[in-house]
């Protein structure tokens, strides 16, 4: 059953917990499907749409819901989730809704890492063989999430040959639909104050594969034993081996998301998968792209690398004592402390041996700085500078690259938008300031 279609929706109050452009768009749609429609959003981003109620107190809202509708970036912990779900009132997303309505095949994919590169790989390889590819437009982070373009693709009557969108665990934790294809990235433990625990977070995951039918797909890394398929799912395994992983663009962290992608696109689909076209890829911003040179000197945004394992995920590509890196950023979040369970703490401080090794010098930012530091210490790093911001960094970073071979950002922890968006400036202005050449790398046109 679709919980969203309008003999479901027709005459309930149906209440959405942000008001952005995917919230407004949610909004409308149910709107004109005859739902009495509020949106319970402290600091609303874009003016209301018509017909539609706008509260300024969610957990109340929640409590008189027929049904909530949460962006994707909500905890299952938030209060107003937790006390809706008590109550028996179901719990969705705009991405659940997608599922549940396209039309045509759907490819999903989740995990802990390289969910956009993979999602915007396998729509580029299959585009090349010349199907007709949906897959979201920029969006938040330049993530591949389903979103406002996507409902009016969808209300529009669009039938590509396939959908290809990302699914992050907090578009999971609240869906009653899974995609036709289903693949999994990588699974470790990450976010997983956004769950309630651990093991909370792997059950998120899983429900990518659990509303799969007999004939579906889900392609799985081997060793990933914890995501069970159902029973009559086809189940196809891939590891970095994958021959068309090692092209020469492909740097080692990204091997596992193109052998995801190529067995998605050759082995589940049937389509041919040349290495020309692996070649051409331009990966997703922010995650692990060169953004330029000083001299001889290589300038790596791995910005998305919010987490400890994504950060050594990058850093353990690079030679011992060859870098200069930039590590930390917020520590706690609207949902709490971040990389608080034991699993997260453990991979800090492994986090913390990988920089310890690769690093000649570690620039440490953000209130992270006070957490990351003895952990750099006892793993023996050799020079650690702690200041203010991300601005103060680049300028640090600069005066200390010289014998590096690269400078790179790694944060490990979580940061502001606008520093993903301008890093790059910051690392120019930099090298410009300290009176070293400097020479950015072009972005290819959209």
């Amino acid at each position: 059953m679709n919980p969203y279609a309008e003999e479901q929706v027709a005459g309930r109050r149906v209440v959405l917990d942000r008001l952005d452009r995917d919230g407004a768009a949610l909004a409308e749609l149910l709107r004109d499907r005859g739902a009495d429609v509020w949106i319970a959003d402290h600091a609303p981003d874009v003016d209301v749409p018509a017909g539609v109620t706008l509260v300024h107190e969610r957990a109340a809202a929640a409590q008189r819901a027929d049904l909530l509708l949460v962006d994707c970036w909500t905890a299952e912990t938030a209060a107003h989730v937790v006390q809706a779900r008590e109550r028996g009132i179901p719990v969705g997303c705009l991405a659940d809704l997608v599922l549940h309505e396209w039309p045509t095949p759907v490819i999903g994919v989740t995990g802990t890492a390289g969910k956009t590169m993979t999602t915007r790989l396998i729509a580029h390889l299959v585009e090349a063989a010349g199907w007709d590819v949906l897959v979201p437009p920029l969006g938040r982070a330049e993530n591949a999430w389903p979103s406002a373009d996507t409902l009016a693709d969808l209300t529009a009557g669009r039938t590509p040959d396939v959908l290809v969108v990302e699914l992050t665990s907090t578009h999971l934790a609240y869906m009653s639909a899974s995609p036709s294809i289903a693949a999994v990235t990588t699974l470790g433990v990450d976010h997983a104050e956004l769950h309630g625990g651990e093991g909370r977070y792997i059950a998120s995951k899983q429900r990518i594969l659990i509303y799969q039918q007999p004939g579906d797909c889900a392609i799985l890394p081997h060793g990933a034993d914890a995501l069970v398929p159902r029973e009559g799912v086809r189940v196809l395994r891939f590891d970095a081996s994958e021959p068309m992983a090692q092209a020469s663009r492909v740097a080692p962290h990204h091997r596992s998301n193109v052998a995801c992608a190529v067995t998605v696109v050759r082995d589940a689909l049937g389509v041919d998968v040349d290495q020309e076209d692996i070649d051409s890829f331009d990966a997703p911003s922010w995650r692990g792209e060169c953004v330029g040179r000083t001299g001889d000197v290589a300038v790596f945004h791995d910005g998305m690398a919010a987490t400890p394992a994504k950060a050594s995920a990058f850093v353990r590509s690079l030679p011992d004592r060859s870098s200069v890196l930039i590590v930390g950023g917020l520590v706690e979040m609207d949902n709490g402390p971040v990389h608080a369970s034991s699993t997260e703490q453990r991979q800090l401080r492994e986090a913390c041996v990988e920089i310890s090794r690769a690093a000649q010098c570690v620039v440490l930012i953000g209130p992270a700085a006070a957490q990351v530091a003895p952990l750099l210490a006892q793993a023996g790093a050799l020079d650690v500078r702690i200041g203010p911001d991300l601005h103060w960094a680049a300028g640090e970073a600069m005066r200390e690259a010289d014998g590096a071979a690269q400078i790179a950002w790694v944060p490990a922890f979580p940061v502001e938008l606008q520093d993903r968006e301008r890093f790059a400036e910051l690392i120019g202005r930099a090298a410009v300031s300290a009176g070293r050449d400097w020479a950015p790398t072009p972005r290819p046109a959209n």
